[in-house]
């Protein structure tokens, strides 16, 4: 009977997160909230066209840089897709994100305790860590996808454990679901490494693990070359401007100033507020713990224990990544380390480790504490969090063409990316982000606040927060 309450309270746990959060916190109701930052609005909107117009939708891009196929923004389509599953069967409001969220999180949760043969002391030492991991608080109240990568990873670490006891009729899910999550985050594809490696007793080279690392790397690439395939470009990204590099001496150099960099913001104790410095430390505990309970260095590669080892592999290549190909600043890290971690020690705790419990959740508690006298920190995530978004009926009255000759019939370029302007675009609109407002447009409305005159867009019409233009037919 407490096995099963335990189960019920980690099922509910989000959704006591998010009352906590919107009610008890800002005197707010969940349905009063709205997405406000880019990319929460940028994936609403991708996820009210997605499910509404199928496919046939305009392009989410900036620059109107548009990917090989179909017309997804730069995070691709992986959860969009999952998201606008939920818009199809449950509809799609300015709140609804933040559900469905909720929802995703229960449901993993209920995925782990049905999945799960573990104690009910862990059950509840899994609820404390949840409850008190303060990234999963932060990201409660927003539409963004945080809360769905913590999904995913609840289900993947609860299906490596069984596999890891000896329940093999899993590996074939193991690899389907680290294929789809995938596209999710391309990051993920790191995750199949743990399935590779757990045939090893011992960790030494041979000709099977080498064949198994290549067949890993050539499928991965593959993944990352199909994935991109549906991705529109990010030109503000390291990568993009890495490889406009002229010559091999200019492309090491940026690299190496880019990785000196974010290896300085990693480990600097004032490079960012102090939610995220100690974030930083928190994955570099767990880490560094895992290495040496690992028995890795100790025992010269020769015996190890393959769950310390497995989570300190993880967590380096994860940081090894993140510090080479990405930023380590701006709550970037933060958002790709801190799921990641959460599900590692989700993975330590289902092992039987008493100690790690103790330590995260001391940890978790000095985090909480840190968030506390950090009032700052939780208002900029909820600053115009609930405010009521005004429609604007020169939006809305941008006409959808079902049957399209190009997608950018469908899409208008704005210079701002504010509640207010993507709340009120149609379904099936797509949005691109323009910097410059010029006659090289392909799209087929403009929105501006100011006025301008162009030669190929003529106005369509106005009022007093702005101007919509629309593409001569000649």
């Amino acid at each position: 009977m407490t096995h099963l309450f335990v189960s019920l309270l980690l099922v509910a746990a989000p959704w006591i997160i998010l009352f906590f959060t919107t009610r008890l916190l800002f005197h707010h109701s969940v349905y009063n909230s709205v997405p406000c930052w880019s990319d929460e609005l940028s994936y609403w909107h991708e996820i009210l066209s997605f499910s509404q117009k199928g496919f046939n939708f305009g392009y989410y891009t900036m620059n109107e840089a548009t990917p090989h196929f179909f017309s997804f923004g730069s995070h691709g389509f992986g959860a969009v897709s999952v998201y606008a599953l939920y818009a199809t069967i449950f509809g799609w409001k300015a709140y609804s994100m933040v559900i469905a969220n909720a929802f995703f999180l229960s449901l993993a949760f209920i995925v782990l305790t049905l999945l799960v043969k573990t104690t009910t002391r862990n059950l509840l030492f899994i609820l404390l860590f949840s409850l008190t991991y303060v990234p999963i608080i932060l990201f409660s109240t927003t539409s963004m996808t945080e809360w769905l990568n913590y999904s995913v990873l609840i289900i993947y670490f609860a299906m490596l454990y069984e596999y890891f006891k000896g329940r093999k009729n899993l590996l074939v899910f193991l690899l389907l679901f680290c294929t789809a999550i995938s596209f999710i985050r391309i990051i993920y594809i790191l995750l199949f490494l743990p399935i590779i490696i757990k045939r090893l007793n011992e960790f030494k080279s041979d000709s099977k693990l080498l064949v198994s690392l290549v067949l890993w790397v050539v499928f991965s690439g593959l993944l990352f070359v199909v994935n991109n395939l549906f991705v529109s470009p990010y030109p503000d990204s390291f990568l993009n401007d890495l490889f406009k590099s002229t010559g091999f001496i200019d492309f090491f150099t940026n690299f190496a100033v880019h990785f000196v960099q974010n290896l300085w913001n990693l480990i600097n104790p004032v490079s960012e507020n102090i939610i995220q410095v100690f974030q930083r430390y928190f994955v570099l505990f767990v880490c560094l713990y895992s290495l040496f309970k690992s028995r890795l260095i100790q025992s010269g590669f020769k015996k190890i224990e393959i769950e310390y080892f497995i989570v300190f592999l993880i967590l380096f290549l994860f940081l090894l990544i993140t510090i080479a190909a990405y930023d380590v600043f701006d709550w970037r890290d933060y958002r790709v380390l801190a799921p990641v971690t959460y599900g590692s020690v989700l993975f330590l705790i289902l092992n039987h480790n008493t100690k790690v419990v103790i330590g995260v959740l001391s940890m978790n508690m000095i985090g909480l504490f840190l968030l506390f006298i950090s009032p700052q920190v939780m208002e900029s995530f909820n600053k115009d969090r609930y405010n009521k978004p005004l429609e604007d009926k020169l939006l809305t009255g941008i006409e959808y063409t079902a049957h399209p000759v190009t997608r950018f019939e469908n899409t208008v370029v704005v210079g701002q990316f504010d509640t207010n302007t993507v709340l009120s675009i149609p379904a099936g609109i797509g949005i691109s982000y323009c910097e410059e407002l010029s006659d090289h447009l392909k799209s087929n409305y403009i929105y501006s606040t100011k006025k301008i005159k162009l030669s190929s867009y003529q106005l369509f019409d106005c009022n007093k927060t702005g101007f919509l233009y629309k593409k001569s037919s000649n």
